[in-house]
């Protein structure tokens, strides 16, 4: 997902588009600002500042921003702690923010479940929680990641709450991709989760030594569920957690 990055506070961006309507000029503005595609998701006038209206924008990606703008779209700025809203305002800007966030994260779970059921059963480490009726959690992790070493230690407590599929998405060297496609290959055989557990952990550490014919495994299974996935532009890194609806 391209994000889009303001350093708007207390800074006023002027342009020249002063003969066409307000939508198309805050399009063009954003767009000479950043070269990111936007639309007006929501627009409302503010009694606090006069000729001045609240606007989320929204990128193609599904990104949501807040700024303020004047009545013909040419001039924006960042919301600032310093401006004085009334009372009226501030809560037509938090309802508005709070409304477009959630429609941004049902939109982007939804879109996220249509992702995950593309792969194969083969491409995840299933583990089974430990009750009924619980859950499906998905982790997208990486073996040379500090970040999801640490969350592996948190996997018993996990399978507590919920059942767990696990699929990778290195964002680091060749070996990573190697010691994912090795778990993927070893925990294909695995009777239990404990026995998975041990797999990843085994792999999962700073310490792990590949052999000469570990190094030249075929790991063409991993490098697609990678691009798969950060090509979606749903997910920016790892680990990356999602409740299964």
């Amino acid at each position: 997902m391209k994000r889009l990055v303001f350093s708007l506070f207390g800074l006023l961006c002027i342009t020249s588009f002063a003969f066409a309507d307000f939508d198309t000029n805050f399009k063009k503005s954003i767009k000479e600002l950043t070269n990111v595609d936007v639309e007006v998701q929501f627009k409302k006038a503010l009694k606090s500042f006069d000729g001045q209206y609240f606007v989320i924008g929204r990128t193609k990606g599904g990104d949501i921003f807040p700024v303020i703008v004047d009545k013909n779209g040419q001039y924006f700025m960042g919301l600032s702690s310093v401006m004085n809203f009334s009372k009226e305002d501030s809560k037509i800007i938090m309802d508005a923010i709070n409304e477009a966030g959630e429609a941004k994260m049902k939109e982007d779970s939804k879109a996220l479940n249509k992702l995950f059921k593309e792969f194969k059963e083969s491409d995840f480490v299933t583990f089974s929680g430990e009750g009924k009726n619980l859950p499906t959690k998905i982790i997208v992790t990486d073996p040379d990641c500090p970040y999801c070493r640490k969350e592996l230690q948190n996997i018993e407590k996990r399978l507590k709450e919920a059942n767990l599929k696990l699929i990778f998405a290195p964002v680091h060297e060749q070996d990573a991709f190697i010691k994912a496609q090795l778990i993927l290959n070893a925990t294909k055989n695995a009777k239990d989760n404990k026995a998975k557990i041990a797999i990843l952990r085994k792999y999962f550490q700073d310490d792990v030594k590949l052999s000469a014919k570990e190094k030249k495994t075929d790991i063409t299974q991993v490098k697609f569920t990678t691009e798969k996935i950060f090509g979606s532009g749903l997910i920016n890194g790892v680990p990356f957690i999602f409740d299964v609806e």
